[in-house]
């Protein structure tokens, strides 16, 4: 059943327009491959081979292969023409508003309280898109981090510091002060999480991608797998406009 899922959103995501060519394809239709990114972010734990985040800059492209420099060293990674892609473009707290569908990555406090430390602003055609809680790696933190998707339903604003990590995706609904309620669904069951938002913490937006935004010098987050041999293999790609690196 999972596999034949899979292998119906390849085929969506690969159709693309054949007067582009051979090398990395364009995503069409974008709104449909973005939201699939997203989604399966929090997917990746579950999977018979583990994904890996990658973090760095594109040093080169050679056909459909993507040298991306990391803090570690370069790090060649295979695209496909069914690698879905999106573009992290500059936001602000104005697009943070009653209803909007958000993404916050988070971490604990020494009290136990959540603290944001970076916000996505998802399209609508993201609503909804992946709820539940998840493992994540924020490079923020030294120890466990969990991303989880939700509903807002109420904010109120704090300031503070982190230790470990949480993306909580969501609806949100404003209340005096600067924090975030957010719900989620997991199954049958489901959960909540309140998130402080400090000032200064990045805010950005997550919008349909193509080919044309992966160019040597642009700053990307890469969900990849490792075969046996070691070699990567992209499952989607997020790319920073104008210099903006992916906070996530």
């Amino acid at each position: 059943m999972a596999s034949a899922r899979k292998a119906r959103i390849q085929f969506r995501c690969a159709h693309s327009d054949p007067a582009m060519g051979p090398g990395i394809a364009r995503v069409l239709p974008a709104l449909l491959c973005a939201a699939l990114l997203l989604q399966a972010y929090g997917r990746e734990a579950s999977a018979a081979t583990k994904a890996e985040h990658i973090r760095g800059t594109i040093e080169s492209i050679d056909g459909e292969v993507v040298t991306v420099a990391t803090s570690s060293g370069s790090v060649r990674i295979q695209l496909a023409p069914s690698t879905p892609i999106a573009r992290v473009v500059q936001s602000d707290r104005a697009h943070i508003t009653d209803g909007s569908f958000l993404g916050i990555t988070s971490v604990t406090d020494p009290d136990g309280s959540q603290r944001a430390v970076e916000v996505h602003v998802f399209p609508e055609a993201m609503r909804g898109a992946g709820e539940g809680s998840y493992g994540w790696d924020w490079p923020g933190v030294s120890r466990g981090s969990k991303m989880t998707n939700g509903t807002a339903v109420a904010s109120r604003m704090t300031n503070g510091i982190a230790t470990t990590s949480k993306m909580t995706n969501g609806t949100v609904s404003r209340q005096a002060g600067s924090s975030l309620m957010l719900q989620y669904k997991d199954g049958a069951s489901g959960g909540s999480q309140t998130i402080a938002i400090p000032a200064g913490i990045p805010i950005v937006a997550i919008e349909p991608g193509d080919s044309a935004d992966l160019q040597p010098g642009v700053h990307v987050f890469v969900v990849a797998r490792r075969n046996s041999e070691g070699a990567f293999t992209a499952d989607r790609v997020l790319a920073g406009k104008n210099g903006l690196v992916p906070p996530m």
